[in-house]
């Protein structure tokens, strides 16, 4: 990811100047935690040029350390691909670097006032190029083909996280990515598409956890 601290600094100062935001640029990626003193909220903001390749790797270590923290990115690519793996990788809103910082503002508290959306705001053409099957996503990690193999045996995103001693947000993270690279909706489609139907109908043997009881 390219470097822009011109920007990055300028952004700091301007949400310094919002009532109860606390800001922190001393290094990449910018932090900014919105909300009262007592109670704050992390954010983290990632900001990107044109022709970076969107750091998948950067997005991990953040949730993996602040499981809370949202992650927002500034962006100039208009590039539908660029902003599909934006979308998968777990990252919370993607907005233009041209955004206003009033409507900035109002994205960094609605990330944590409504934690199950994804707030994207891009070009018209290259939204309606936003399909699972345009980002050529290719075949599942050795850690997708891991975590699918717990899925198969029953186990909930919780055991899981217990047994590869990661966090669960990382799991769901590994879940919807496995969801979108197969095109299924259902953790049984998953195993069905992933390793076939006969270790579908193991995982869902007598005694066997409800594999259809819990969303990615």
């Amino acid at each position: 990811m390219t470097e822009t601290p011109l920007l990055q600094h300028g952004l700091a100062e301007l949400l310094r100047k919002v009532p109860n935001f606390f800001v922190y640029d001393d290094r990449p990626p910018l932090t900014a935690s919105p909300g009262l003193a007592g109670d704050p909220w992390h954010t983290t903001i990632l900001i990107t040029d044109a022709s970076d390749e969107f750091p998948d790797t950067m997005v991990s270590p953040i949730l993996d350390e602040r499981p809370e923290s949202r992650i927002v990115v500034l962006t100039d690519s208009a590039d539908h691909l660029f902003l599909w793996k934006v979308l998968t990788s777990g990252v919370h809103a993607c907005l233009s670097k041209g955004v206003h910082l009033d409507e900035l503002v109002s994205v960094l508290l609605a990330v944590h006032r409504k934690q199950d959306r994804f707030i994207l705001s891009a070009p018209v053409g290259a939204l309606r190029k936003l399909r699972p099957a345009t980002a050529e996503p290719g075949p599942l990690t050795i850690r997708e083909v891991e975590i699918m193999r717990l899925v198969a045996a029953g186990m909930s995103n919780r055991r899981i996280s217990q047994q590869l001693f990661i966090t669960e947000t990382t799991v769901k993270r590994h879940l919807t990515n496995v969801y979108a690279k197969l095109d299924v909706s259902s953790r049984v489609q998953a195993i069905q598409k992933a390793f076939g139907r006969d270790l579908a109908e193991v995982a869902a043997a007598p005694g066997a956890p409800d594999p259809h009881g819990e969303a990615p």
